[in-house]
């Protein structure tokens, strides 16, 4: 009786690890490669900061694959809410980038618009 109690106690740890494996983290995976390739596909690589966090990203995703190959899928769903919080970093400030330029444009054009229209204003 102490045998099969004993037997069941050890084994009932081994059963619960195995029972709650954590799956494959897929769609983490292609969030995060989604976001990083939006940013790049934006503008990302001409900016600094972008740029940095796009990085990070790539590498954030390519240790989640390391570790999903490892099996430490949980581990792995970490990381890319990380790489995908900073390809999404990386997207914003990309765009950021692109509306600012964007704005410095338009203002220059207006004011080239209006100094043809009005040759005797002062600048």
């Amino acid at each position: 009786m102490i045998k099969q109690v004993t037997a069941a106690l050890v084994a009932l740890p081994i059963l619960w690890a195995c029972g709650g494996s954590f799956p494959e983290p897929k769609q983490p995976l292609a969030d995060a490669e989604s976001a990083s390739r939006s940013a790049r596909e934006v503008g990302a690589n001409a900016q600094p900061d972008a740029k940095l966090h796009a990085k990070l990203a790539d590498e954030q995703i390519a240790n989640a694959k390391e570790l999903i190959a490892k099996g430490d899928n949980e581990r792995a769903s970490f990381v890319l809410l990380r790489a995908r919080a900073d390809a999404e970093l990386s997207l914003a400030l990309a765009r950021e980038q692109n509306a600012i330029g964007a704005e410095q444009t338009a203002v220059e054009k207006s004011t080239t618009t209006y100094n043809a229209n009005n040759p005797d204003a002062k600048p």
